[in-house]
C-alpha cells in the first residue's frame, strides 16, 4: 500500500488533465479521483447574497468544478432519496473534509439540492 506522502510526489509529477469521457459507478467508488483527495486547496465557496437573490459558486480551480459536477452527475444517475446536501466541515484544525464528494470552504453556505425522486 501506498503512503499518503508517495501518492502526492506521484500526482504533482503528473499533468492533472480532466478526462473528458466520465464513468459513474453506482458505487461511486471513483468520486472524487485521488488527486483531489489529497490536494486540500481544490474547493468550492458558495457566497449568498441576499438582497439580488443569487448565489456564487466560487470554486478554486478547475478540478474543484469537475469533481462538484460528477458528484451532481451521480446523485442525478444513481440517487435515490430526493436529495443531496453539500456543507463544509472540518476534522483537523483549518482542513477542510470532502462530504459527498465535494470539499468546500469552510466559510461556505450550504448546498441543498432536492430532485424528483420518480423520473
Amino acid at each position: 500500500m501506498q503512503t499518503i506522502a508517495h501518492m502526492k510526489s506521484k500526482l504533482n509529477k503528473m499533468k492533472c488533465e480532466l478526462n473528458k469521457n466520465i464513468e459513474l459507478t453506482e458505487d461511486g467508488d471513483n468520486i472524487p479521483s485521488d488527486i483531489y483527495l489529497i490536494e486540500d486547496e481544490h474547493q468550492l465557496q458558495v457566497e449568498l447574497n441576499e438582497s439580488n437573490r443569487y448565489a456564487n459558486f466560487i470554486f478554486s480551480s478547475r478540478l474543484a468544478m469537475y469533481e462538484f459536477g460528477k458528484a451532481i452527475m451521480h446523485e442525478a444517475i444513481f440517487g435515490e432519496g430526493g436529495f443531496q446536501e453539500f456543507y463544509p466541515m472540518e476534522v483537523e484544525a483549518s482542513k477542510p473534509e470532502v462530504i459527498n464528494g465535494v470539499r468546500m470552504s469552510l466559510d461556505s453556505a450550504r448546498i441543498f439540492i432536492n430532485y424528483p425522486i420518480e423520473s
